[in-house]
């Protein structure tokens, strides 16, 4: 049974320790996908953050599947590409999700989607 969690909020520094708690909360049962998820979500939204444009509200969805779970979050951005894959940023995520992909839409979102997995 899917189970989603939807948060919206000012893309600011301030609101990644909400952030951080829901994700270890929806991961509570599985430490292991915890440490993961937690990690990867603080990474992907501190990215989002630093290329949201000013005033801009972070959307962040995050869906448990049995032992998985999905994370997307987008941003209004004025940022036309996506992270480097050679960047920290990247490194950090992909070694901490199963799944990760990043893209920018043609209404000026950027968008980061991944999965953990215990």
């Amino acid at each position: 049974m899917d189970r989603a969690v939807e948060l919206r909020m000012a893309a600011l520094p301030a609101s990644l320790s909400t952030i951080r708690a829901v994700a270890g909360a929806i991961a509570r049962s599985t430490p292991s996908l915890a440490v993961d998820l937690v990690v990867a979500v603080d990474e992907a939204c501190s990215t989002l953050i630093t290329r949201a444009r000013e005033h801009a509200v972070l959307a962040c969805r995050f869906v448990r599947d049995g032992d998985s779970v999905r994370f997307r979050a987008q941003v209004r951005s004025s940022a036309v590409t996506v992270p480097d894959h050679r960047s920290l940023y990247w490194r950090v995520v992909s070694a901490m999700a199963d799944t990760v992909a990043t893209w920018v839409d043609g209404d000026g979102l950027l968008h980061v989607e991944l999965r953990c997995r215990a």
